[in-house]
């Protein structure tokens, strides 16, 4: 199963306004909305914070590739927002940051919502 992406500023401002859930990280803040649909998500990785097209489009293939693993039978809508500037630019701790920050996301949903994950 795949993803729907957040399409639009209603799907975007649906989930920063309703949000079930909210986890942050060094570089990255997560934000989820438990629904009836399926697994939606968003990305805000605006070029003020990551400079180069490479790295943005790199953040992209991972967060969709790792969100898809964690949630892709959850019936949520996710948005994944760059925090800060990032300057240093290391491939394996950004990836092993975003799991982390999936990870630590499916606990407190599980805890909040009575074992929505497996």
């Amino acid at each position: 199963m795949s993803y729907k992406p957040l399409i639009g500023k209603s799907g975007f401002d649906e989930v920063f306004k309703n949000s079930s859930q909210n986890i942050s990280s060094e570089n990255f803040r997560a934000l989820v909305l438990v629904t009836t649909d399926n697994f939606r998500l968003g990305m805000i990785l605006p070029k003020k914070n990551i400079k180069l097209a490479v790295h943005r489009n790199y953040l992209k293939r991972i967060i969709r590739s790792l969100s898809v693993d964690v949630f892709a039978e959850s019936k949520v809508s996710l948005v994944v927002v760059s925090k800060k500037r990032i300057l240093d630019f290391k491939k394996e701790k950004l990836r092993r940051e975003i799991k982390t920050l999936f990870l630590n996301l499916t606990k407190k949903l599980n805890e909040e919502n009575n074992y929505i994950f497996n």
